[in-house]
């Protein structure tokens, strides 16, 4: 990582140290914790989904909306990269997808703007995003519950929305000077008030 080759003073991480990084001399400050939603596009009449359907889905067993009452078209299902912080996330906190094997008829997107896109303007899709996306889209994505729990910054709070990624800040060694006061600000009050106007629980 850039980081710990001292290209850059801070890096960004949307996920824990792996036990080979914790080796390479860096430090990780959690600063926010940040829902990953399940969104579909506003054409898909739906607002909850379970653990279990999710899955189908991915699966290639339930491919079509009306299975799940919400409408008569032919799902289409959106992914992002296996070694994507996003994707590893909901392998770690969904089950049922931990080992999952993904359906050939599940299309990957590359990166997080592009997944945007596609649900933004495409009809029948699903696909992993954020709430900042989510927000950012007007209404054109909706973000589903996930077992009957929204993915809110209260149901984070609380531990209830179980897909969370866990964002930090990566120097390498302990942060001194400059750098040590930038993470100070973020870890205020006035970069607690930052961090919920972009949807996300600032982390203390």
């Amino acid at each position: 990582m850039s980081a710990s080759e001292g290209k850059v003073d801070i890096g960004m991480s949307a996920r824990p140290l792996k036990d080979n990084e914790k080796g390479l001399g860096v430090q990780a400050v959690e600063i926010s914790r940040a829902a990953t939603v399940i969104g579909v596009n506003r054409s898909v009449a739906l607002k909850d989904i379970s653990s279990d359907h999710l899955c189908r889905i991915y699966e290639g067993r339930v491919t079509n909306w009306k299975d799940l009452g919400a409408g008569k078209d032919p799902i289409l299902a959106l992914t992002r990269p296996d070694k994507d912080a996003t994707k590893e996330t909901v392998r770690m906190y969904v089950p049922c997808f931990k080992d999952l094997k993904e359906s050939p008829s599940v299309i990957t997107i590359a990166t997080a703007p592009e997944m945007t896109k596609v649900l933004n303007s495409r009809p029948n899709t699903i696909g992993f995003t954020d709430s900042v996306a989510v927000e950012d889209s007007a209404g054109a994505i909706v973000p589903l519950k996930l077992d009957g729990v929204e993915p809110s910054p209260d149901q984070i709070k609380s531990g209830k929305y179980k897909i969370i990624k866990h964002n930090f800040l990566v120097t390498k060694g302990q942060a001194a000077g400059p750098v040590k006061d930038f993470i100070g600000f973020i870890r205020s009050p006035k970069g607690a008030r930052i961090i919920q106007a972009h949807k996300a629980v600032p982390v203390k």
